[in-house]
């Protein structure tokens, strides 16, 4: 039977509660709970992805900011690091209007869902990151999703402007809205959870 390893219930603690923080928008917080409920049932089927990317080696300057915060960011950074030889690297290499070289230059951490260090397919908790100056690509999927920002960066929503949420800041992305996101001069790192 599996366990969830003390590591990762820190991270699992953490991360719930900033995405259901008061200091979130409401469909942030709303969406959140919803996903963090079905994380307090522990599950695996032990399907890992270890592959590391390029981008990979902007995770700690990504979070170096953070590492003393006293806040909720502060401790999801805290607790990201120690999970990072666990996490399933995955890249996105389709969508439209991304950066030229975005493939190389962003790479998403599954933590918790399809081949994370919890490998579940009814929730999926995890992080993106870019290199600085990258555009991701425009994409769509069926699961609603929220995002917690742990740097700055931008996102774009449908036909809408870009945007930038802040540091601490969250957004919510409903079932097959069209989306993008960017990041500025510095690497930028974003959490998400869905519920697929």
């Amino acid at each position: 039977m599996y366990t969830r390893p003390k590591a990762l219930q820190d991270f699992v603690d953490a991360t719930g509660a900033a995405f259901c923080s008061d200091a979130r928008p409401v469909a942030v917080r709303e969406f959140s709970k919803r996903v963090f409920a079905l994380l307090t049932r522990e599950s695996d089927n032990g399907i890992r992805h270890g592959a590391r990317f390029p981008a990979c080696k902007y995770l700690d300057n990504a979070l170096e900011q953070l590492t003393d915060d006293r806040s909720d960011l502060g401790a999801v950074a805290r607790s990201i690091k120690p999970l990072e030889s666990f996490v399933g690297w995955q890249r996105r290499t389709s969508g439209e209007n991304g950066s030229v070289d975005y493939i190389d230059k962003h790479v998403n951490g599954m933590i918790i869902g399809p081949g994370g260090m919890e490998s579940r397919y009814d929730v999926q908790v995890g992080f993106s990151l870019l290199a600085p100056a990258t555009r991701y690509p425009d994409h769509r999927h069926p699961p609603e999703e929220a995002y917690l920002l742990l740097t700055d960066g931008e996102f774009k929503q449908a036909d809408g402007p870009w945007f930038s949420p802040g540091v601490g800041g969250g957004l919510y992305n409903m079932s097959n809205i069209l989306h993008a996101m960017k990041s500025t001069d510095a690497p930028f790192l974003a959490m998400w959870c869905l519920l697929t």
